[in-house]
């Protein structure tokens, strides 16, 4: 059988750079290892407080109690960091995303602005960088691509060919139109200047409804973390206060119970995350 080759995150430039492949996100080590750590004690403790307990003698715990503690703690541990780690890295990509289409935006325009006083393609370009440096870091997304860009096209690489390959590692919709629009417009002469000012309003529209629609979801996303989270807090405030009700847990009708309504609950909460994904 053929193992699915797993994209890099980076890529290498028509100048031979590593560029970033904005699809993937690949957390550093100690990043990486601080979220797994955070997933799996959290996922241990909730696996204590359903599955411990189990195995005791005259209400004492014994050495079979312990090992059926331990082993909950990390079984439990170990899925959940499993399960929710890419939930983790979903959430940093997208938010990558909305950050690079935000200095997309303001990269536009700034071309826009460029080329409606009378500059040419290079020189819009050269003062685009020149103004987002007012407002960037050197080490920001579009720093760096506009950077590249340039420096392409010093080594006499065409202006199309460094936007495109932006647009196809870029993984933004708005991005890849504007660099195929881009092509055609500057190999066959077409009018920039409104191709620029139509993606720079097009995209300000949608980010204007994206926002709306985020405003309005914004209680929904809290209730999905409230309901998340309620199910576990009641179960420990149950356990903890009611020592019949704890030792119905350690039953094997309650470790069964148990079971299906940790799946029902990790089922759930995927599934509310994809209620609550909503793209324009």
């Amino acid at each position: 059988m053929k193992r699915k080759t797993e994209e890099s995150q980076y890529i290498h430039s028509r100048l031979n750079n590593e560029m970033l492949n904005y699809r993937v996100y690949v957390p550093g080590k100690l990043e990486k290892a601080s979220v797994r750590l955070a997933l799996f004690l959290a996922g241990g403790f909730a696996g204590l407080l359903f599955y411990g307990g189990l195995f005791l003698s005259e209400g004492e715990p014994t050495t079979a109690t312990y090992a059926a503690n331990t082993i909950a703690f990390i079984a439990i541990g170990g899925l959940a960091a499993r399960l929710f780690m890419p939930v983790y890295i979903s959430r940093c990509l997208e938010k990558r995303r909305r950050k690079l289409k935000a200095q997309f935006k303001e990269m536009l325009a700034s071309l826009s602005a460029s080329i409606s006083s009378g500059s040419n393609v290079q020189k819009a370009f050269e003062d685009a960088l020149s103004d987002l440096r007012l407002q960037y870091e050197d080490h920001d997304f579009i720093i760096i691509e506009m950077q590249e860009i340039l420096n392409g096209v010093a080594q006499n690489i065409n202006f199309e060919v460094m936007v495109k390959d932006f647009g196809e590692r870029s993984d933004n919709e708005d991005i890849v139109c504007f660099a195929d629009v881009f092509e055609v417009c500057y190999r066959k002469g077409g009018d920039l200047r409104s191709v620029i000012q139509k993606t720079y309003h097009a995209i300000n529209e949608k980010m204007a409804v994206t926002d709306e629609i985020e405003t309005k979801l914004t209680s929904n996303k809290m209730q999905h973390n409230v309901m998340s989270i309620m199910p576990i807090v009641v179960v420990a405030m149950l356990k903890f206060t009611n020592d019949t009700f704890a030792d119905n847990f350690a039953t094997p009708v309650g470790v069964l119970v148990n079971t299906i309504a940790i799946g029902i609950f990790i089922a759930s909460y995927r599934y509310g995350l994809k209620i609550c994904d909503i793209r324009v």
